[in-house]
């Protein structure tokens, strides 16, 4: 690809929002059948809806009880959420007994996001020719896939090993690096299904759609990072320079907020009256001169906090197109391609004090890591990243390097979530 694109991306604002509501407290593998019988989806809108209702519980998943930050950065100790479970999370003590805390270890919801893309990739294969257009039945099915593989992605990421929600192998245990592959080859089949750009239904390109349901940049960005998680640089890249093709449309993927009617999700999640960044960790991570401190953050000297500024409160950025050039420099980076990860990295990090033209193969990762850290707060990949780039306890003092290799960078699961499946507590939360 032509290193030219650099300096474009940086300047582009990631674009994602999903509308999601939550469900009952605690769901199964094999949650409860919320298909409706046979002779109902006779309509495109109803097959969208059950669409929908895929991405419904992908909020469910990652904004009940803050989730994706209390698995982000609220672990790794970069932000303060306001709520009584913070401090466990924080201190690493996952296995105290409190109500929502004991809900972060549970993982139904994601499981409840893999049952109904799947539903829907039924749904979708035995709609009848004339209830789906060509463009409806590519799109159905590519978005259930892209939500398949977020599923296994972040169930893999949060607790390692974790039981299979297919048919072929229901509750059998699968590793990581298995249910990485898997996430990767959903990932892999959904990107030529999706469109660059949504249609409304009176078939104009929406925007707005595009922000808030997966199209085929936000798909590529999710295959990059996993295809990352596994250390396929290589790979990565391939996919990436897809986005640069004739006709490509680039968008993020953002959750839509609102009220969910089955489970309290909060409507402003990164709302500045309940999280926040400590003065000193923000001029530890952002130091005097780093531009993105007052474009990120509005700076209280007084009361000793910075908080996020968000511009769109009616959503929340999970995945971010200025993401793309960090992408572009790990995959480069990771194939040994030193000249082009310093560009795509430099381009990243635009308004830093450091100079990154020096970096070396053995000093780049580090770089890396810290511009994460800087650029995609708030979006809970902080404490995934330390696991994938080994560095958990180098920056999380609770977590020896010995309790890591025991188990401790992952979640502990419930008893619930272990009962009646081949499934066992890792050795350090066994204790």
């Amino acid at each position: 690809m032509n290193v030219k694109i650099y300096a474009k991306l940086w300047k582009l604002i990631p674009v994602v929002v999903l509308s999601l509501s939550s469900c009952s407290d605690f769901l199964t593998v094999t949650p409860e059948n919320r298909t409706e019988e046979d002779g109902y989806y006779t309509s495109a809108q109803r097959v969208d809806q059950a669409v929908v209702g895929v991405y419904v519980d992908l909020r469910r998943a990652l904004l009940t009880n803050y989730a994706w930050l209390m698995y982000g950065e609220a672990r790794a100790g970069d932000l303060t959420v306001n709520v009584n479970y913070q401090p466990y999370v924080t201190a690493q003590k996952l296995k105290t007994n409190q109500y929502e805390l004991a809900r972060l270890t549970d993982w139904e919801y994601f499981y409840d996001v893999i049952k109904s893309a799947n539903d829907v990739l039924n749904i979708v294969e035995k709609a009848d020719a004339e209830v789906l257009t060509d463009y409806q039945r590519s799109l159905y099915k590519g978005e259930a896939l892209a939500l398949k593989s977020m599923a296994y992605f972040y169930l893999t990421r949060i607790w390692g090993e974790i039981p299979s929600a297919e048919a072929a192998d229901l509750g059998q245990k699968i590793t990581g690096a298995a249910a990485i592959e898997r996430a990767v080859s959903y990932a892999r089949e959904a990107l030529p299904l999706l469109p660059w750009a949504l249609l409304s239904d009176d078939g104009i390109e929406s925007t707005a759609l595009t922000s808030i349901r997966f199209s085929r940049t936000s798909a590529t960005i999710l295959l990059a990072q996993e295809e990352l998680w596994r250390g396929k640089g290589t790979e990565a890249n391939a996919a990436l320079q897809q986005l640069f093709a004739d006709g490509a449309k680039l968008s993020g993927l953002n959750v839509s907020l609102g009220k969910d009617r089955r489970t309290e999700i909060p409507t402003t999640p990164l709302s500045g009256t309940v999280v926040n960044m400590s003065l000193a960790k923000l001029n530890s991570i952002y130091p005097e001169g780093d531009t993105r401190r007052a474009r990120l953050f509005t700076i209280s000297a007084s009361q000793g906090v910075a908080t996020l500024i968000v511009r769109d409160q009616s959503s929340l950025e999970l995945l971010r197109l200025n993401e793309l050039n960090l992408l572009l420099a790990e995959a480069a980076w990771r194939s040994g391609n030193l000249d082009d990860a310093r560009k795509y990295l430099i381009a990243a990090s635009t308004g830093a004090t450091e100079n990154y033209t020096t970096l070396t193969k053995d000093t780049f990762g580090d770089a890396l890591l810290l511009e994460r850290q800087r650029l995609l707060v708030g979006t809970g990949q902080r404490f995934f990243d330390l696991v994938r780039f080994g560095k958990v306890s180098a920056f999380v003092p609770a977590l020896t390097e010995a309790a890591v290799q025991s188990g401790a960078a992952y979640w502990p699961l419930s008893a619930r979530s272990i009962s009646g499946n081949s499934m066992t507590q890792s050795s350090y939360w066994s204790n």
